[in-house]
């Protein structure tokens, strides 16, 4: 199994310890190759807004070398984490980032359907609130690119650092981890036989009817040609059918 683990920041604090912890319950469960990201070291450029990506396509992003290699990462791997603090009661500016670059792919434009038969994690921690508005909004970018599946977990640790953590509450977010650990385990071993999500079914659907509407000309609308959605075939059946196809 190969996992992909995003972090939205660079500090080795209750976030990154909280998916070490989460690494270890996996672990348990059997044999996984891990692939990290951090950010912004490995996407420093902020998404200028250009729209460049979403009207010409992705290759005229100003960013398309380091957006694409952290792409490339989440292509090639089983499931996907992201795990954000909570800065100003929501993502980090760093994560952020990262999911305003992932836009292009959304269910709303082009989705990649590698996607489709992958599970996620999203975590976050603060130091008072807000890991529910957090993993909302984490959970709603791996949502909008199709994933099966999305687990969650947000603690409010009280502290600063990990190391201001009382040992009571490390204990108790290891428990909890190891629960989640073993359902986000289970979903990703058994992904390509779980049934897909009714809500990522209907944004589909409900974007199909839309881009059938779109001039000849746009992009999101021959890309949707080229996957045959617009002609009676479709993701959510058995067989998928490729770019390449």
């Amino acid at each position: 199994m190969k996992i992909t683990i995003i972090y939205g920041n660079q500090r080795k604090g209750s976030t990154y310890n909280s998916v070490q912890l989460l690494k270890e319950e996996l672990n348990r469960n059997g044999t996984i190759e891990y692939s990290e990201v951090f950010l912004p070291a490995d996407l420093p450029e902020f998404c200028r807004g250009c729209f460049d990506c979403i009207l010409k396509g992705e290759e005229h992003c100003p960013d398309k070398k380091q957006i694409q290699s952290v792409i490339a990462k989440m292509l090639s791997a089983d499931g996907v984490i992201l795990a954000s603090p909570v800065y100003a009661l929501d993502v980090s500016a760093p994560m952020k980032n990262l999911l305003d670059h992932l836009c292009y792919l959304w269910l709303a434009h082009r989705p990649d359907n590698q996607f489709f038969t992958k599970t996620g994690f999203v975590l976050s921690t603060s130091a008072g609130k807000g890991t529910k508005r957090t993993n909302r909004t984490l959970k709603l970018t791996l949502d909008y690119l199709g994933f099966k599946r999305v687990y969650s977990y947000g603690v409010n640790v009280a502290a600063s650092d990990w190391s201001g953590i009382s040992e009571k509450k490390k204990t108790k977010i290891k428990a909890d981890l190891t629960k989640k650990a073993a359902k986000f385990y289970k979903a990703t071993i058994n992904r390509e036989n779980l049934r897909f999500r009714p809500k990522t079914r209907g944004i589909f659907l409900m974007m199909k009817n839309l881009i059938k509407t779109y001039d000849d000309d746009n992009l999101d609308k021959n890309y949707w040609l080229k996957q045959g959605w617009l002609n009676g075939n479709s993701p959510y059946k058995k067989e998928v059918i490729s770019e390449e196809k």
